[in-house]
């Protein structure tokens, strides 16, 4: 369409574009409505609610004196940097991550190696606030995140003397000190990091010698805890660059490329995230430097700062560039100051920010990988695909049992532990202490209706048991006794609609598998009944259910792991029925539901080798279950529920 003066002569100028969809953008002048519809269509109109993509850079050194400078940038538009506020210690060679609410800064030297992690919120400027600590002095740091964990490499392990490989996490939302992730898999400070939001990408750096630098890419799974992996190389050996990622891509630039820190380059590189191997080219920055920091949008990359030489020439220089397309960087504006050895993050970088759904979404909890996990994923039921990062529990663990409402999941926490965690469905980050169970148990199985949970069996250390305990999910507190099932047993598999809780299958710990289905009132405490049997006796399965078919799927038969789907009507007692398979055999598995959809997650498969498939199937239809997507990693043991489940 043409844009066209309104009629009539009384207003002639035409209005400049737009500077874009966010709501502080600037659409200056008098519209009509069709002007108006079509920048709404090209994506330029300001939307009330949508707020500009804002990145920070925090610290660093402009040749004499250590900063404590944040300086703001809006992402999207280019332009000089605004001052935002201060860290609360001034230092350089920090690390940083980010949320879409948090931006934060760890370690870094001040006037000698520091452990501080400090933060700010992106909706405030101002002075950073204590977070918590690093677990030991260092400087050289680099940080990744996705929406709720942050990660650092730790770099330069001033306690210890040396540099170091050494991977600590935190959880964004939730200030407290630095827990160990695991370590690097080689030993190196001073590198660059990137993200989407399952993968950290960790390239290049200088090694323990402090002498020789490095071309490894590493990468971790975010939501896993454990060591890194090889992903492939850098083009050079490199280091004090910076990552910047989308959803897809991780770029790189900048950096210095021998130990004395007299050469730097102005080379940026890419990879393609979710796939190993080395780098590709991608263009040059504006400027060779080193001790550059980058930020990003989910579709621009920006690199600020750095050094020119040696001799510590800072300058302020910000580039850009479109991270889907390869290029040479472009003039962005200027820092507020000149500064090298700086940290940038950013509360835009939608490939790092998932956004969760209260619609229909299946938490799956813990499990056990290689160690225990704390990590909290989640998967949309009613769209397929792979599971993202939801928050973590208070503490490792696998044989836990899961249950919820329409808007908080309890999780009942395994490996000899009377812990209860509760989630608010609507939001991210850490778990919340519930309460306690009546003794330690584990392997254990959970069911609920919108306002009650109960957890059947287990194993309480030294024997096995039938107790079956609840609680009142809108409200913390402690178990309370609710009867017993028929037998002692644990491994089994749960589901409920909104009256009635199922408790099917287990091992009485003596080596002998069940083929019972138990029943309670879920309203009414008391002993369980007699509902019927499984096709088989069975342990380590997993059940869901809409609010009248009961769904059991997988686990071991007592000479193989199985691939069964079977079902019951929940409000008639009688045997299970066969149902269909799942994509391969299952032991160990964790399952969650809408009403119709019943989805089923990890464990061990025939071979008895942990595995990340999620399937799903119709649950009013019988038939085989269809791939839905990936777990974040191969996971056992772990627990799953939903806010949208046939017991609400």
């Amino acid at each position: 369409m043409s844009i066209k003066n309104w009629p009539g002569g009384f207003i002639k100028p035409i209005p400049p574009t737009p500077a874009g969809p966010f709501e502080d953008g600037a659409a200056s002048g008098v519209w009509t409505l069709e002007q108006a519809a079509y920048w709404q269509v090209q994506g330029l109109w300001p939307i009330a609610g949508n707020a500009a993509p804002i990145g920070l850079f925090g610290g660093g050194y402009d040749g004499s004196t250590r900063q404590n400078t944040i300086s703001k940038i809006i992402i999207a538009t280019t332009g000089n940097a605004t001052n935002f506020g201060s860290l609360s210690v001034a230092r350089y060679d920090l690390g940083s991550c980010s949320n879409s609410i948090r931006g934060v800064w760890a370690g870094g030297y001040s006037t000698a190696n520091s452990n501080i992690i400090d933060f700010v919120t992106f909706s405030s400027g101002g002075t950073a606030s204590d977070f918590g600590d690093l677990s030991v002095n260092t400087e050289g740091t680099t940080g990744i995140s996705n929406a709720v964990r942050g990660v650092f490499a730790i770099g330069y392990n001033a306690t210890g003397g040396a540099v170091s490989n050494i991977i600590e996490y935190i959880t964004i939302a939730t200030a407290g000190n630095s827990t160990d992730f695991g370590d690097l898999s080689v030993t190196r400070g001073y590198s660059a990091a990137a993200a989407s939001n399952t993968r950290g990408l960790f390239a290049g750096g200088i090694d323990s010698a402090y002498s020789n630098l490095t071309n490894v890419i590493d990468f971790i799974t975010i939501a896993s805890t454990g060591n890194a992996t090889d992903f492939g190389d850098t083009t050079t050996n490199t280091f004090r660059f910076s990552g910047s990622a989308s959803s897809t891509r991780a770029v790189f630039g900048g950096g210095g490329t021998n130990t004395g820190y007299t050469s730097v380059t102005d080379s940026i590189v890419y990879v393609t995230i979710a796939t190993t191997g080395n780098v590709s080219g991608f263009g040059n920055l504006t400027q060779a430097r080193a001790g550059v920091a980058a930020c990003a949008s989910s579709t621009r990359g920006v690199f600020a700062g750095g050094s020119t030489s040696s001799s510590g020439n800072a300058v302020d220089t910000i580039d850009f560039i479109t991270i889907a397309s390869t290029g040479n960087a472009t003039d962005f504006g200027n820092l507020v100051g000149s500064r090298f050895a700086i940290a940038g993050c950013s509360a835009a970088a939608s490939a790092v920010q998932p956004t969760p759904t209260s619609a229909a979404m299946a938490l799956f909890s813990g499990g056990n990988v290689s160690t225990n996990q704390a990590s909290i994923q989640y998967v949309n039921i009613a769209t397929t695909g792979n599971a993202m990062m939801f928050g973590e529990l208070t503490r490792t663990s696998s044989g836990n049992a899961s249950c919820s409402s329409s808007t908080r999941g309890v999780i009942f926490i395994g490996v000899s532990t009377n812990v209860i965690n509760f989630i608010t469905y609507s939001t991210f980050g850490l778990a919340t202490d519930f309460g306690d169970l009546l003794t330690t148990n584990v392997s254990f199985a959970a069911c609920s209706n919108e306002t009650r949970g109960l957890l059947g069996g287990g194993y309480d250390p030294g024997t096995q048991t039938n107790v079956i305990q609840y609680v009142t999910i809108a409200s913390a507190g402690n178990a309370t006794d609710f009867g017993d099932l028929n037998n002692k047993v644990y491994k089994l598999g749960a589901c409920a609609s909104s009256t009635r809780g199922l408790f099917a299958g287990g091992n009485d710990f003596s080596s002998v598998n069940i083929n019972v289905i138990d029943f309670v009132t879920i309203a009414s405490a008391g002993n369980a009944t007699d509902f019927g049997d499984l096709l088989a006796v069975n342990n380590g399965l997993a059940g869901c259910a809409s609010s009248t078919r009961g769904i059991f799927g997988g686990g071991y038969n007592g000479s193989s792991i199985i691939n069964v789907i079977q079902f019951v009507t929940i409000a008639s007692a009688g045997n299970a029925t066969d149902f269909g398979d799942l994509v391969s055999p299952q032991w160990n598995v964790a399952a969650a539901s809408s009403t119709t959809t019943g989805v089923f997650a990890g464990g061990q498969d025939a071979g008895f080798t942990k595995i990340n498939i999620i399937d799903f199937i119709t649950i009013a239809s019988a038939g085989n279950a269809t791939d839905f997507g990936d777990l974040a990693s191969s996971t056992a043991e772990l627990s799953g529920c939903s806010n949208a489940h046939g017991g609400i």
